[in-house]
């Protein structure tokens, strides 16, 4: 048994220093996609307003609009972020335009792959009626998280669960991507929020 541990220590020692790491930059980036949490807050006097929940793209119920910071995680990035949203939703039709931090168009989670020559954060349709016309739909990992989010006045709270992300990042340490999204090439992406 002590080989075995031996071996297998060996192993994992060389596969990390062969890698140059990324494959532990890969797991903890698929970390930070399980959840995005933070506190939001409107950076100018005027005040913005939000109620809105949306389970797996198929019921956006809500009104939210929202252009200013954010303070938490949220797409890999941590700290003091841009934020912002634009949603609405009756609940088996809606829209949505969201996003924290910089927006990397070549990211799944932010862009489909035919709009990775987008410089801003595109629109996205959801809800169930709009899912079945194939009406401009969400990228693939947003059609499994849940949103919610509250935002009266200038502050609020905001969180995502992603369970396919969980899933993926289980698999990650067996070196399956299923999301495709361990490989993101990091070119200096969009200010845009």
């Amino acid at each position: 048994m002590k080989r075995v541990i031996k071996l297998f220590s060996i192993l994992l020692i060389t596969s990390l220093t062969i890698t140059g790491c990324t494959y532990l930059r890969a797991r903890g980036n698929d970390a930070l996609d399980i959840i995005d949490v933070g506190i939001t807050i409107t950076d100018k006097w005027s005040p913005d307003f939000g109620i809105y929940a949306d389970f797996f793209s198929l019921t956006p119920t809500g009104f939210t609009h929202i252009d200013g910071k954010m303070i938490g995680i949220g797409t890999r990035q941590a700290g003091l972020l841009d934020y912002k949203d634009d949603s609405w939703g009756v609940l088996v039709w809606g829209s949505e335009r969201r996003g924290s931090g910089k927006f990397n168009p070549l990211d799944p989670h932010q862009a489909r792959r035919d709009q990775q020559n987008a410089e801003t954060r595109p629109r996205f349709n959801n809800g169930v009626i709009r899912m079945i016309l194939k009406n401009n739909a969400s990228p693939l990992p947003r059609f499994f998280e849940c949103d919610h989010g509250i935002h009266l006045g200038w502050i609020g709270v905001y969180k995502i669960c992603r369970p396919l992300d969980l899933i993926d990042f289980i698999l990650g340490w067996t070196t399956l991507d299923i999301l495709g999204d361990d490989h993101i090439t990091t070119t200096e992406p969009s200010s845009n929020p």
